[in-house]
């Protein structure tokens, strides 16, 4: 007899194909969110489950769990949807699917470093508006914004996607510092600067970009102490999880033009932002699209299916989390 899999959202099609031919698969080809209410009564009914981030799966879900849910692959790389105690203690195994979107998490924090510096929002909302033919050409100030070339990015978190951002941010001719937990090797550094401590790197950062994992400590890693630390043209970018920014802070130094601007892609309690983020025309916005291409989306639809084969298989995960 087959496992029976559910998959909660919509995933690629060659992904859902090729897991048609292993399992005994529900799948959500309407992609219509399972509401949190029915999630652990679904669930309970399957042996495995390929989820993405949209899922909670708190300590009450896994607290009503009988015993017949033996994984849950996320379709995503960040975890913090799931209490991973919660899971270990029902001895369910938790994975996901990290590395395959690198390129293309760096590809949108370069977009926010462009578009928060050159502010494109406004230029974007004014050719929209169709005023720009009544606005006043300045030479000097008109839709003037910051460069890139020649700059200071601040990486916090030196990871893979943090490697491959300072990659692409030296073909712009930036300069490179980073915060980790610790130093890195030579080979990750590739001659950036190591700062131990954030606020000691925060005063030299012109472009500040997040990329840290979601734990309980690098939540509101960007607090009013450390943003206070900024230079005033500094520009804040944050493509990894919305907990790593302290919004009131954040807000309060773009509303009061402490720091130039930010680029979000990611934020707390998304979709449903903070909504003075909309009210500032120094902040350039993403609704969570860093990983959205199509390779990418693919590529992450397949590491889920191949997670749910090893645990059914008994070999190694690609990427197991707990």
């Amino acid at each position: 007899m087959k496992p029976k899999i559910l998959v909660t959202r919509k995933i690629s099609d060659i992904a859902e194909k090729h897991l048609k031919e292993k399992f005994d698969v529900t799948l959500n080809l309407k992609d219509e969110p399972i509401p949190y209410e029915h999630l652990a009564k679904t669930c309970n009914e399957y042996d495995g489950v390929i989820a993405a981030s949209w899922d909670k799966f708190d300590s009450n879900f896994f607290n009503v769990m009988s015993g017949k849910l033996k994984i849950i692959a996320s379709i995503a790389v960040g975890y913090d949807n799931i209490d991973i105690e919660a899971a270990k203690n029902k001895k369910i195994i938790i994975t996901n699917a990290p590395n395959v979107l690198n390129d293309a998490v760096a590809e949108t924090t370069l977009l926010l470093m462009l578009g928060a510096a050159r502010r494109a929002y406004e230029g974007l909302t004014l050719v929209k508006s169709g005023k720009w033919k009544d606005a006043k050409v300045d030479f000097t100030n008109f839709m003037v914004g910051r460069p890139l070339t020649g700059k200071t990015l601040g990486i916090i978190g030196m990871g893979r996607i943090g490697k491959i951002v300072a990659e692409r941010a030296k073909g712009f001719g930036m300069k490179i510092i980073y915060y980790n937990r610790k130093k890195v090797s030579a080979d990750m550094e590739a001659g950036a600067k190591y700062y131990e401590s954030i606020n000691e790197m925060m005063p030299h950062c012109d472009f500040v970009s997040v990329h840290c994992p979601a734990t309980p400590e690098t939540k509101n890693i960007l607090n009013k102490e450390v943003i206070n630390l900024l230079p005033a043209n500094a520009i804040v970018i944050n493509t990894s999880r919305g907990m790593t920014v302290n919004d009131d802070a954040l807000i309060e130094a773009l509303k009061d033009r402490k720091i130039y601007a930010a680029g979000l892609d990611v934020f707390n309690d998304e979709p449903n932002l903070d909504s003075r983020y909309l009210e500032l025309d120094n902040c350039f916005t993403l609704p969570h699209i860093g990983s959205a291409n199509n390779e990418t989306r693919e590529a992450m639809s397949l590491m889920a299916v191949e997670n749910i084969e090893a645990h059914f298989k008994d070999q190694k995960y690609p990427s197991r989390v707990a």
